[in-house]
């Protein structure tokens, strides 16, 4: 049954009074040149914020709460995810560490007529094991063969991402972070299994939305730099 509509009314009031306008939004992913990725990220965003009104305003806690704590964590990686992607293919694609993070070197075997692969192998023996000519090639890796945290990796070797100090002085290692965000993404459990850990749940979501204004800074900071915008 749905609420009355002056609740439902102060809900959105409450909520939306605490989010950006959209012209923020439009500015803070206007490197992102794809219109229909930029409104997605856009709407994902904004998404996460007001959930996460919601669950606070009721001071959600028990098993709401970590519903609304692993839910953050899920949205903030995925954003992490698609803005680190689309800026390496977009805008890197043709540097040197964007290759080696979509190319591998693999042995390729060579194919030999028969007499010559037995004049191989009565010339050269190993421990009875037959012997086979092969080369090493530089080949393209299929795109779900890359892992996230080699993307971040290349990331921060081109200058996109790196450490900053917070405001306390402490070294944030924005790197390491996003892929400890994005494994917990990748490694959330049942509730049941997770209630003694959702104090490190709590500060982890937390973490997610604190460190997303600095990874669009930089990013952007980078792009400036190198002309892209």
């Amino acid at each position: 049954m749905p609420l009355d509509d002056n609740i439902k009314n102060k809900i959105y009031e409450y909520c939306n009074n605490h989010l950006a306008n959209e012209y923020w939004y439009t500015e803070e992913f206007k490197f992102i040149k794809d219109n229909s990725l930029k409104e997605r990220l856009i709407k994902e965003f904004r998404a996460i914020r007001f959930a996460y009104k919601i669950y606070e305003g009721i001071e959600a806690d028990k098993e709401n709460l970590i519903f609304e704590v692993r839910n953050q964590i899920l949205g903030y990686a995925t954003l992490y995810e698609a803005i680190i992607e689309y800026v390496l293919n977009e805008y890197y694609y043709d540097t040197l560490e964007y290759e080696n993070l979509t190319h591998h070197t693999i042995p390729i075997k060579i194919s030999i007529p028969n007499e010559k692969q037995k004049i191989l192998e009565n010339e050269l023996y190993h421990d009875g094991k037959k012997i086979v000519p092969f080369y090493y090639d530089k080949r393209k890796k299929e795109k779900t063969k890359i892992r996230f945290d080699d993307k971040c990796k290349t990331a921060e070797e081109i200058g996109l991402i790196y450490p900053f100090k917070s405001k306390t002085g402490s070294v944030i290692n924005l790197t390491n972070e996003i892929i400890e965000i994005y494994g917990f993404r990748n490694g959330i459990h049942i509730i049941a299994e997770q209630r003694k850990n959702i104090k490190y749940e709590l500060e982890l979501s937390k973490k997610a939305y604190m460190r997303m204004k600095p990874f669009i800074m930089q990013i952007k900071s980078k792009l400036e730099k190198d002309g892209f915008i």
